[in-house]
């Protein structure tokens, strides 16, 4: 597990459509926040060397509460919940949970074992003939 498993099981909670979804809200309502405060500095900057006052109404933002979405997107990825991790979590639990976990992510040891079969690092190759 050590050798290959941790990275797999990072992989696997990283991947999981929970956590992929919930990231991408949260990045686009960072995003949405961050164009809206960008913009309204901007107002800041300008509007003193007009005489006339530019306002947000032509902004796509104008009276949407982009802060408040970003802090839910916040709180819905902060009380996430992924399946993988849940999984994990059961693993632990166990006594042999080094087994356990095997048991659930050992689908990678048997690929590593195909991939590196006919690795011909050293040895006599793929074809089972030495060439001299």
């Amino acid at each position: 597990m050590r050798d290959h498993g941790i990275g797999y099981i990072v992989g696997t909670i990283l991947d999981a459509p929970e956590n992929a979804s919930v990231v991408n809200e949260l990045k686009e309502r960072a995003r949405e926040a961050g164009f809206k405060a960008g913009y309204n500095e901007c107002l800041n900057h300008v509007n003193p060397f007009y005489q006339s006052k530019f306002t947000d109404e032509r902004s796509g933002f104008h009276g949407v509460d982009t802060e408040a979405r970003h802090v839910a997107a916040i709180n819905a990825y902060n009380s996430l919940s992924i399946s993988a991790v849940e999984d994990i979590e059961k693993c632990l639990e166990a006594e042999d949970y080094v087994d356990s976990l095997w048991l659930l992510y050992g689908v990678l040891e048997e690929e590593e074992e195909e991939e590196t079969a006919g690795d011909a690092k050293g040895d006599v190759g793929t074809n089972g003939t030495k060439e001299d």
